[in-house]
């Protein structure tokens, strides 16, 4: 009888390592969603994966960045397409930053963005300190 309770026991034992832990609570993401591409499908891609990512990490908090440069320097266009989605992501706390060189390349001045858009001298080097800092990089598109 001893050893039935204790394989069962061992057993029982073995099968709570097995099972997996629960995520850890009060858990901050950090992510930067990069859109380069002239494609206007990438800038939409762009905000779906901004708001599935919001949708899914929850109940964790989560702090969001969509940075564009080269091409994609468009999406934050005050005649882009995706502003309205722009806008509702920026309700739920998403960051737009556009890059300034990318700007002046593509003769896109500041009160040509989107409201809520900040900007930065230079794409690559937020990138590169996001990155430094922790964040998950997800490129969209090309």
């Amino acid at each position: 009888m001893v050893r039935k309770i204790s394989a069962f026991m061992l057993a029982a034992i073995f099968c709570l390592t097995l099972t997996p832990k629960a995520p850890a609570q009060n858990t901050t993401h950090h992510v930067i969603f990069v859109v380069t591409s002239s494609d206007q499908n990438d800038w939409n891609t762009a905000m779906v994966l901004a708001n599935h990512f919001l949708d899914g990490i929850q109940p964790d908090a989560a702090t969001v960045e969509v940075l564009a440069y080269g091409g994609g320097i468009g999406i934050m266009a005050k005649t882009a397409p995706t502003g309205p989605q722009l806008a509702e992501l920026q309700k739920r706390g998403v960051h737009f930053v556009a890059c300034e060189n990318a700007m002046r390349a593509h003769h896109i001045l500041s009160s040509d963005l989107l409201s809520g858009v900040t900007t930065v001298p230079s794409g690559i080097v937020e990138l590169v300190r996001k990155q430094e800092a922790g964040y998950a990089y997800v490129k969209v598109g090309e």
